[in-house]
């Protein structure tokens, strides 16, 4: 038998047969679970399935960042929510090919209002290294020329993705990435983003294309 707890301070949340009461930051949501699946799923279905892993192995890396620092909470949308809708509405599928080919250039892992980056070049000067490139923009607002850069990697082809907090600063221009033996060979995406000393303010996130590891 199922239970519900009523309380006017601390809100409603329990369950009765398959109605699920819960209390979302301060929101009371009524919910009818799921039916356990008796058949094997349609090809569509398991896309979508599919669609919903790559992209939790895909957010993995920079999960906590992304709680923090995806903009702002819109209603129930936490930012992890609000990252995530970014991941699923851009790792398209392809029901023809019954693919799911990402978007690279459309993803991002922040959402702020820091002063952007701007980035100048990347590429793969020695074996397994990938060498990333920006322009100092502070100007004459030195807060900013200490801002910590923070990269994401992504191997084409794979859903595992790499993540570097507070690596260099601005005014530094410039940073190598180092990656494992095992890229070489491999085409890599990458952004850019820049978060504040005190971590509590971000930039958005920029794609800076890709380039293939030497």
């Amino acid at each position: 038998m199922g239970k519900i707890n009523d309380s006017l301070l601390g809100g409603t949340s329990g369950r009765t047969g398959r109605i699920v009461v819960a209390n979302v930051y301060g929101n009371e949501i009524t919910r009818v679970r799921p039916k356990k699946r008796t058949k094997k799923p349609s090809t569509n279905q398991e896309l979508i399935q599919n669609r919903m892993k790559h992209c939790a192995q895909f957010i993995a890396s920079y999960k906590g960042f992304a709680c923090k620092h995806y903009g702002v909470r819109i209603g129930m949308k936490s930012c992890y929510n609000l990252a995530m809708t970014n991941l699923m509405v851009n790792f398209e599928i392809d029901t023809a090919t019954k693919s799911i080919i990402p978007q690279y250039p459309n993803l991002s892992f922040s959402k702020g209002s820091l002063l952007a980056p701007l980035p100048l070049s990347i590429s793969s000067p020695s074996a397994s290294a990938v060498e990333i490139t920006w322009q100092d923009n502070s100007g004459v607002v030195l807060d900013r020329s200490t801002d910590l850069a923070q990269i994401l990697i992504a191997i084409e082809n794979q859903n595992n993705t790499m993540f570097l907090e507070n690596v260099a600063t601005r005014n530094l221009e410039a940073y190598t990435v180092n990656l494992p033996a095992s890229t070489s060979g491999q085409t890599v995406h990458v952004w850019l983003a820049f978060r504040d000393e005190t971590e509590t303010m971000v930039s958005n996130s920029i794609y800076l294309g890709s380039v293939l590891v030497t």
